[in-house]
C-alpha cells in the first residue's frame, strides 16, 4: 500500500493556503469587486465566484493544516518518550496541539462565512484563527529550542523565532492602524475602500500588515518540511469486532487466524 511522505501536508497547505488568496484576489480585481493595492484578504473573498474558490480551497488547507498540527504532536511526543524528557514538554506538546487545531477550525469558520453576510462568525473565525495561530508559532519556537540538537538544527530555531517575532509585530501594527484607519472612515462599502473615504494610509498599512502575519503564518508551516521529511508513516491496524451471536455467517472460532476471547480481528 503507497502511503505518502509526511512532508507532503505541510508542503501542500503551505502551498495552497496563500494560492487561495492570491488566485481570489486577483478574480476579484479583475471582476472589479475589489481594488489593486492593499485589500485585506477578507475584501477580496466576499463576493462570488471569488468567495466560493476561496472556501473550497481553504477548506481543503484546513485540513493538511490539522493533519500537519497532529504530525507534530507526534513527532514531539515521539522525542519526549524515546529520550525520557521532562513530562511538562509532553503536557506542552498537548496544549500546542489544541491550539493548532483550534486556529484551523477558525480558518474554516473565516473562509466559510462572509465578511458581509456573516460578520460576527467570520470575525470570530479570524481572532480564532490567527490568536491561536500565533500561540502554536511560539510554542514551535520553544518546542523546536528545547528539541535541539535532536530535532533541530540552529538556523531552524532562528528562523522560527524571526518567524514568530515577525508574526507578532504584524498582528500588533494591523489592530492599532486598522482601529485608526475605522476612525477615520468616511465611506459606505469598505470592501472598496478608496483614497477619498478617508484613513487611507492607515488602512493600507493595516492590510499589508495582515498579509505579513498571514505569510509569517504560512513560513512557519513550511518549516516543518525539512523535519518531516525524516518521518515516516505506517499503515494503521484495524480492530474489527464480531458480533458472533447476530452474524449472517457461520463463523467458528479455530477458522479465523488471529481471532481473540473478545470477539476482535486484527488486520
Amino acid at each position: 500500500m503507497y502511503l505518502p511522505p509526511l512532508f507532503i501536508f505541510p508542503l501542500i497547505a503551505g502551498l495552497l493556503l496563500p494560492a487561495a488568496f492570491l488566485i481570489s484576489f486577483v478574480i476579484a480585481v479583475c471582476l472589479g469587486h475589489t481594488h489593486w493595492g492593499w485589500p485585506y484578504i477578507s475584501d477580496a473573498t466576499t463576493i462570488p465566484p471569488e468567495s466560493c474558490i476561496f472556501s473550497q480551497l481553504v477548506n481543503i488547507g484546513a485540513l493538511f493544516v490539522a493533519a500537519t498540527f497532529y504530525i507534530r504532536y507526534k513527532q514531539v511526543a515521539e522525542y519526549c518518550s524515546s529520550y525520557q524528557l521532562p513530562r511538562r514538554l509532553a503536557v506542552f506538546n498537548a496544549f500546542c496541539l489544541a491550539a493548532g487545531w483550534g486556529g484551523a477550525v477558525g480558518l474554516s469558520f473565516f473562509a466559510n462565512f462572509g465578511e458581509t453576510e456573516e460578520p460576527t462568525v467570520h470575525f470570530v473565525g479570524f481572532y480564532l484563527c490567527f490568536l491561536l495561530g500565533l500561540v502554536w508559532a511560539w510554542c514551535t519556537v520553544l518546542a523546536t529550542y528545547t528539541l535541539h540538537p535532536m530535532s533541530a538544527p540552529w538556523w531552524l530555531v532562528l528562523l522560527r523565532l524571526g518567524l514568530a517575532v515577525m508574526y507578532s509585530i504584524t498582528m500588533v501594527t494591523m489592530l492599532i492602524t486598522g482601529a485608526v484607519a475605522w476612525s477615520q472612515y468616511r465611506g459606505q462599502f469598505p470592501v472598496e475602500w478608496s483614497p477619498e473615504a478617508g484613513g487611507w494610509t492607515m488602512h493600507c498599512i493595516s492590510t499589508a500588515s495582515e498579509w505579513l502575519m498571514a505569510l509569517s503564518l504560512d513560513l512557519t508551516l513550511l518549516s516543518l518540511v525539512p523535519e518531516f521529511r525524516n518521518l515516516t508513516f505506517e499503515s494503521p491496524q484495524i480492530r474489527l469486532i464480531v458480533n458472533r451471536s447476530s452474524s449472517v455467517l457461520d463463523i467458528r472460532e479455530e477458522e479465523v487466524d488471529g481471532y481473540s476471547s473478545s470477539g476482535s480481528l486484527l488486520a
